[in-house]
């Protein structure tokens, strides 16, 4: 349960990246930037802790992400990945020059690392390495014009802010697997605030499902069968609206992740408290 929410936070944040270059066409705030911490719960139970740091100068881009385990169920089980993406913008589209992920469960660890080439190919490498089977399954005509899940992420959060859209669909290759993310737009809501979520107000729904494309076990069906609602609304961060809310919905129970403090690139609070 805790790897298939902590998989929806990161795929539900990183499931709206452009789908061409058209659409990834936007005015770039240079010297822009923020910090937004999510808590995600389970059960009832505050379970994983999400954080999210965007950078914005000329001429690029640079984000970190962190998740981790916390509360009781951090007491209990030991997790935790961070992410890192650089990039450029290229006449409004972002491009991403460098990915890293290092996951951590329990005892077991793994790093993945993508370089992305000016021909427009890239390298792999993974600690520990990928069979050559699992490498195997991806076709490589099928992995141009994907991003990594992190470079995803970032672009989600800046179309959202700076154009008030979710993406209809996005690829996304993490050097293994490859698969769609498929969103349709919902009615607005009005969010009422409570003790594990303290926005309040109106909110937009980006609705968001799977699509498996290649890499996967071909005897589990599990990303075909979790579905994210993302609420997206102004909290007071350059550029714009960001992900206030994500409701998960998996085959073994849902989750809710909420948004409790953003900060400005000079650290300065926007929204909620400050962090204990």
């Amino acid at each position: 349960m805790l790897h298939a929410l902590a998989a929806l936070v990161f795929l539900g944040l990183s499931a709206a990246s452009p789908a061409s270059a058209e659409e990834q066409a936007m005015a770039r705030p240079d010297g822009a930037g923020f910090a937004l911490t999510y808590d995600v719960y389970t059960g009832g139970l505050r379970a994983i802790r999400f954080d999210f740091e965007l950078g914005l100068d000329d001429p690029g881009y640079e984000t970190r992400i962190r998740l981790e385990t916390s509360g009781i169920v951090g007491a209990l089980f030991s997790w935790s990945l961070e992410a890192f993406s650089v990039g450029d913008w290229r006449d409004g589209e972002i491009a991403p020059r460098q990915y890293r992920t290092d996951n951590q469960w329990r005892s077991r660890e793994r790093s993945v690392a993508i370089e992305y080439r000016d021909d427009g190919t890239r390298s792999v490498n993974a600690e520990p390495p990928y069979g050559e089977d699992d490498i195997k399954l991806v076709d490589p005509a099928l992995i141009p014009g994907s991003v990594d899940p992190t470079t995803a992420v970032t672009a989600l959060v800046l179309t959202s802010a700076l154009k008030g859209e979710c993406r209809d669909s996005s690829a996304v290759y993490d050097g293994r697997r490859r698969y769609d993310a498929n969103m349709t737009v919902l009615p607005t809501r009005d969010l009422k605030a409570s003790s594990a979520a303290p926005f309040e107000g109106r909110a937009e729904e980006c609705h968001l499902i799977f699509e498996r494309i290649a890499g996967f076990k071909s005897d589990r069906e599990r990303l075909q069968d979790l579905e994210v609602a993302i609420w997206l609304a102004d909290v007071g961060v350059e550029p714009g609206r960001v992900p206030v809310r994500l409701e998960l919905i998996t085959p073994w129970g849902d989750g809710f992740a909420h948004l409790v403090r953003a900060r400005a690139r000079d650290g300065a609070l926007v929204f909620g408290e400050a962090d204990e």
